[in-house]
């Protein structure tokens, strides 16, 4: 009777194996599994312990590899991530024990990460199983189940006894511990991998605005091309669930007193961390969400103007960067009624258009622009250079801010031919009644330099990086006055 048992014992714990060694390296391990599953189950004794609804009640629940406990880890504490993401999606399947979604979508199939407690876990949890059913301490199966029965009902059906259901949960719990620290392991591999992904696309999107030269990654059938469309789908998803935020960098006068900030948008990609945001507005533009993306920077921007109001009693103004095509769809009545939403005045809702951004000469635009202006926004270009774009921006007469390139202001101490240039906007700034921001300001030498030539308002690190609103706003009062209230 012992060599019996000690067989079965053995027989089952090799099927156990073998049945998730297939399934983890991609074949379908039922199948080819199939002629000794007969074997086995056929010949089964009414009181052995190793029987198919052994096997379907304490062993594969939530599907092979036990995966009702990677079901759970997601929810109970990876629910702001992709995988939590995912576990939402798998939730009933996995109740039903149908794992799919999850061994494929995380994927644990052919993943050298999760492999591991995929094999394992039943293992381990069958030798338990088995032990606690033939020493008595868990009644014997006394009715078949059904595959698909929901794990905990499955446990009180086939044994006739609580303490079915007990052993199931305590089986869970030990599988969880099993897995817990590979799925934590995975996610940081997951998110080393797709940085570095994120880092090539990234690094191609900036020598295409170095050459001028249109990206074309959403229609790359490449790795770029992957991630692109990976990342226009969550960007969609990010936009309705309003995950993406703005933070406010600060801009100051010559006397060091704060005048107001940029809004810049950011998005924290739960797996791809932060996003360039070039790259939100490339896939946001290309991918047809432009329009309801800057629906959402508007109000944002108008809201944090209206809190601003209600703290601080002094000028000042928050200007958002739209693009040239945003000047194609009706943003003109978002901003206005962004504008009564919150009741705040034109005045202090800067737009920024960046210089490099073509901007159509079609009467639309132009009246766009014309009205936008009549109503009391101050309109900015940025990235201001020297070329026949910019020139041609300044003779429309709709601008009453540049912002100096970058370029001109990083090598301004050592550079001449920077120091004439800018000198030379300034002086033509002055004559036509427009202001001049200096962005990327980083040094007090750098400071010194453009004050001479006549730059009195300034932008960049060393006065501070992009901060929350309650830091912009702190910068207000401390550098101004008071707050006014609370």
């Amino acid at each position: 009777l012992f060599a019996h048992v000690h067989n079965r014992f053995f027989s089952g714990l090799l099927y156990t194996f073998l049945l998730h060694f297939f399934w983890s390296l991609g074949f379908h391990g039922s199948n080819l599994m199939e002629p000794i599953a007969q074997s086995i189950f056929s010949d089964v004794a009414a009181d052995a312990v190793f029987s198919k609804s052994f096997f379907d009640t304490y062993i594969v629940m939530g599907g092979c590899g036990t995966t009702i406990c990677v079901l759970l880890l997601l929810l109970l504490f990876f629910r702001k991530t992709r995988l939590g993401n995912l576990s939402k999606i798998a939730f009933f399947p996995v109740v039903f024990n149908l794992n799919e979604v999850l061994t494929f979508g995380i994927p644990i199939v052919l993943n050298p990460v999760m492999v591991i407690p995929f094999i394992s876990t039943p293992v381990v949890l069958y030798c338990i199983a088995y032990a606690a059913t033939a020493s008595g301490l868990v009644p014997g199966l006394i009715t078949t189940v059904p595959w698909s029965t929901p794990i905990l009902i499955s446990g009180y059906i086939a044994t006739g006894s609580v303490r079915g259901v007990l052993l199931q949960l305590f089986l869970v719990a030990t599988g969880m511990a099993v897995y817990y620290p590979f799925i934590r392991l995975n996610k940081r591999v997951q998110e080393v991998s797709a940085h570095k992904r994120l880092d090539t696309l990234v690094e191609a999107l900036k020598r295409c605005e170095q050459e001028t030269e249109p990206p074309q990654f959403l229609s790359r059938i490449d790795s770029l091309g992957m991630i692109s469309r990976v990342l226009l789908d969550d960007l969609k998803d990010a936009i309705k669930d309003d995950t993406l935020f703005m933070l406010y960098q600060p801009q100051f006068d010559a006397d060091g007193r704060c005048i107001g900030a940029e809004a810049l948008l950011r998005w924290n990609h739960s797996l791809y961390g932060w996003i360039y945001p070039p790259l939100i507005i490339y896939l946001a533009k290309e991918g047809g969400v432009l329009q309801q993306l800057e629906e959402k920077i508007i109000d944002m921007v108008a809201r944090s103007i209206s809190r601003t109001a209600g703290r601080y009693d002094g000028d000042f103004k928050i200007s958002f960067n739209i693009t040239g095509k945003s000047l194609l769809w009706d943003i003109e009545s978002c901003i206005d009624n962004a504008l009564k939403k919150y009741s705040i005045p034109a005045e202090r809702m800067w737009i920024e258009i960046t210089e490099q951004d073509v901007i159509s000469k079609s009467d639309e635009v132009v009246g766009t622009l014309r009205r936008l202006k009549a109503k009391g926004h101050t309109l900015l270009i940025d990235d201001f250079g020297m070329g026949h774009t910019s020139l041609l921006y300044l003779q429309s007469g709709f601008f009453g801010v540049v912002k100096l390139d970058g370029s001109l202001v990083r090598n301004i101490v050592h550079s001449e031919t920077n120091r004439n240039i800018v000198d030379s906007i300034v002086a033509l700034g002055n004559k036509l009644g427009i202001k001049v921001i200096a962005e990327f300001v980083e040094t007090q030498e750098e400071v010194d330099v453009l004050h001479s030539l006549g730059c009195c308002w300034y932008q960049g690190y060393l006065y501070s990086k992009p901060v929350s609103f309650e830091q912009f706003v702190s910068y207000l009062c401390r550098t101004n006055e008071e707050p006014s209230g609370t």
